[in-house]
Order: C-alpha cells, then structure tokens, then sequence
C-alpha cells in the first residue's frame, strides 16, 4: 500500500503522538514507522529517528517471519524488556507501526489499553 500523507495528516498524527506520549508519564517515545522504514513522525527524545525506526520496522519482519514460520497466526504486537526500557511495537494495519519506548517501571495493562486505542485512532488518520 502506498501511503500518502498530507500535511494535515502529519499534524493530526504528531498530535495524536504528542496525546500518547503525554498520557502516561513512563512513555518517553512514540514514533510512527512507515512499511519501507521511513519516521513518518515522533514525540520524545532519540538521536537519530530515521535509524530507529529501520531498525523497529526490521523486527517487525523478523517477528512477522517467525509468527509464520510457527503457524502462529498474524503478528499483532511485539513488547521487548530491557533492564532500563521496554518497547512496544504495534501495527497499524499495512500502513506501517506504532513504536513506543518507556521505563520499565510502566503499567503494561495500561499501556497496551492506550497503544491499542492509538492505533485505532491512527488507522483512521492514515
């Protein structure tokens, strides 16, 4: 699919970002991944957007292959634990992913309840 975003659309999608981001105070990042690998848009601090957001887009595949390869169905949610942050990747249908990144001290219930509206909300705007 070929994603076409106006410039309203960006600014609805770095709002809705900046409302996630905002939401619960463990969220330090939310970034949007277009399926080619491209920022679309982010709130929070990262050094370089562009390289995180290959890179979270590459896991996407991985993760896509490996749900394949086990007859597991399609891939609906990818959450990683480090021991400082964790992120959760999420996609938004074929238009690309929802990336967020938090403290590991987050409410994993809560943050799968605004993600998962986020995404809905972003399905919608793209």
């Amino acid at each position: 699919m070929q994603l076409k975003a106006s410039i309203l659309d960006i600014a609805q999608i770095e709002s809705t970002l900046k409302q996630l981001t905002g939401s619960i105070p463990q969220i330090q990042l939310s970034m949007i991944v277009t399926p080619d690998g491209l920022t679309l848009a982010y709130e929070g601090k990262v050094e370089d957007a562009e390289n995180v957001g290959a890179l979270c887009i590459e896991l996407e595949l991985i993760c896509k292959k490996i749900t394949l390869q086990l007859d597991g169905g399609q891939l609906k949610e990818m959450f990683i634990r480090s021991d400082t942050s964790s992120i959760t990747i999420l996609p938004i249908t074929d238009k690309g992913i929802l990336a967020c990144l938090t403290s590991t001290d987050i409410n994993s219930r809560m943050m799968m309840h605004v993600t998962w509206k986020t995404v809905n909300q972003l399905d919608k705007i793209m």
